[in-house]
């Protein structure tokens, strides 16, 4: 019972940082997992997907602000490191808070590729 449990909260408390590493995605491709992550975006309630926005607006915006006070030529690798950056720190948002949509994308997912 113990380990059913344990099992369950790390599950829960799971941090995703890539879609390769979501159990449930294991047996698809890039471009199916990609597609199934859209779809589970999509399902996200409306003030769910606000908080999700805002989780990836608010430090995005900090790093921004940063990078205004580097100077000279420096300006320019600062918005490069950010450039690259962006998707590094934005996908993870997206996948987790994404999560508990998941199994209904993928059911929508396999519903449209047998068809």
């Amino acid at each position: 019972m113990q380990a059913i449990v344990q099992n369950s909260i790390k599950q829960i408390m799971a941090l995703y940082f890539s879609s390769r590493k979501i159990p449930q995605l294991d047996s698809y491709s890039f471009t199916e997992r990609a597609m199934i992550l859209s779809i589970a975006q999509e399902k996200m309630p409306v003030p769910r997907r606000l908080i999700c926005n805002l989780a990836k607006l608010v430090p995005i915006c900090v790093i921004f602000f940063l990078v205004v006070e580097v100077e000279g030529w420096w300006k320019l690798l600062a918005l490069l490191a950010a450039g690259i950056g962006y998707p590094l720190f934005t996908q993870p948002i997206n996948i987790n808070m994404s999560m508990p949509y998941i199994d209904k994308a993928i059911k929508q997912f396999e519903a449209q590729r047998s068809q």
